[in-house]
């Protein structure tokens, strides 16, 4: 062998050689292995089209149709939807309370009483401390709901209702609440106790002077952000009588229930390496998405990669603020196939799309069925509206009976937990 038969690494040329035969030997399977990904993709534009398509026309004009129809069926309808979830709400406070407080249901409804007496002639910072355990208590009880039926939960599930039975409350305020409505001073605040270490914590509560201020401070604080593990540190360093000062004028109900959401919190393990490597995750693959989806950076693109981008950052969007972020690498990955960047993919994320774009593909092919049975189908081309005006009326007839029935049999509870009549 001659010094020219060796590459510089000092092996035999032809090692080269077959190295780049086995690059291009992986692209040319990457472009074979995507040809299926590409033909689902064209399948699925396809039944996209057909989709918008029935959405821009023959939807539009039934809705017109249906709105103008049945305004006095629909209105009278939501009412008693409204109705219904106001009884509900006030339902599950009441039973909470009877339960937990170990009283009849009379008895609880004069608590939920002085609750509201409590609520309206307090500050606001002491009415949000009640809101907030109002909600807490909501979701507790529908959550844990046992006896509930599932079309009960289903009614209740998102839709917890901003309004108590008593006259001029508010259960949940007008506000968002959280971080992004406080002031600099108290995000400042907020970052710092979720940084300082316990022993600091109480030796600043210990303060002869401002101690119990700055622990009314920042149980308010956590309290507005709706940090329970915060909140729950903040009691466990503080003292005994801070809290007893705090809690003296709250309902002793309420006072049961502030101390078991902070039971439960303090319980909750601390987050793994797991979910810190998730968040890791999920903040790299956004910054990711948003170097090539963000609007402002769409400046020269043209129209129609303006119109995908933006609806691919719009489900990013809604993807990060769950934080998924499976959810999200998954979202990155059909950019990148949809958009053919083999070389930012590896074989197994080039079959791992091909398996996504299948399962989309299957998914508008069984919505497209199910609009098929929607009465807004081709409804364009229909010649008369008889028979579909009858037969919607007897579905909101259906639909809206036996609620009306339940609306009913909660107000004469209500009527007879007032009067004290049952005991």
């Amino acid at each position: 062998m001659h010094l020219d038969d060796f590459n510089f690494d000092g092996e035999p040329a032809g090692s080269c050689a077959s190295r780049c035969l086995s690059v291009t030997d992986d692209l040319k399977i990457r472009t074979e292995m995507f040809s299926a990904t590409a033909s689902l993709l064209k399948k699925i534009r396809k039944l996209e089209k057909d989709h918008a398509d029935f959405l821009r026309w023959d939807q539009l004009l039934y809705e017109d149709w249906y709105n103008l129809t049945f305004r006095k069926e629909r209105v009278a309808g939501e009412q008693l939807e409204r109705r219904y979830r106001t009884l509900s709400t006030f339902h599950l406070h009441l039973k909470h309370v009877a339960e937990t407080a170990n009283v009849s249901l009379a008895r609880a409804y004069v608590l939920l009483k002085e609750e509201e007496h409590q609520y309206q002639s307090g500050d606001a910072d002491w009415k949000f401390v009640i809101e907030n355990l109002r909600q807490q208590r909501l979701k507790y009880s529908v959550h844990t709901a046992t006896k509930e039926s599932t079309a009960t939960r289903a009614r209740l599930e998102g839709h917890f209702v901003t309004e108590y039975l008593f006259p001029a409350d508010e259960l949940l305020g007008k506000g968002d609440g959280g971080l992004s409505v406080m002031n600099r001073q108290a995000r400042s605040m907020y970052h710092y106790l979720n940084d300082v270490p316990d022993e600091a914590m109480v030796r600043h509560f210990g303060d002869p002077t401002a101690g119990y201020e700055l622990f009314k401070e920042s149980f308010q604080i956590a309290m507005k952000c709706g940090d329970w593990r915060l909140l729950s540190r903040i009691w466990k360093n503080s003292s005994p009588g801070y809290q007893q000062k705090l809690l003296k004028p709250m309902p002793s109900h309420l006072k049961d229930f502030l101390q078991q959401m902070i039971g439960n919190a303090h319980d909750q393990e601390r987050p793994s390496y797991k979910l810190v490597e998730q968040e890791l995750l999920l903040r790299s693959t956004y910054r990711k998405l948003a170097r090539l989806l963000h609007p402002d950076m769409q400046n020269e693109a043209s129209s129609g990669f303006q119109e995908w981008s933006l609806k691919m950052w719009q489900k990013v969007q809604v993807t990060y603020k769950a934080r998924d972020a499976q959810g999200l690498k998954r979202l990155e990955l059909i950019c990148m196939a949809e958009l053919g960047n083999l070389s930012h993919l590896t074989l197994d994320e080039i079959y791992e799309s091909s398996l996504i774009f299948a399962e989309e593909l299957e998914t508008l092919k069984k919505n497209l069925r199910s609009y098929r049975k929607h009465p807004a189908w081709r409804f364009s081309s229909r010649r008369g509206y008889e028979a579909l005006t009858m037969r919607i009326r007897r579905e909101l007839k259906k639909r809206f009976g036996p609620l009306e029935a339940e609306v009913k049999a909660m107000e004469e509870l209500l009527k007879e937990v007032s009067a004290g009549e049952i005991l």
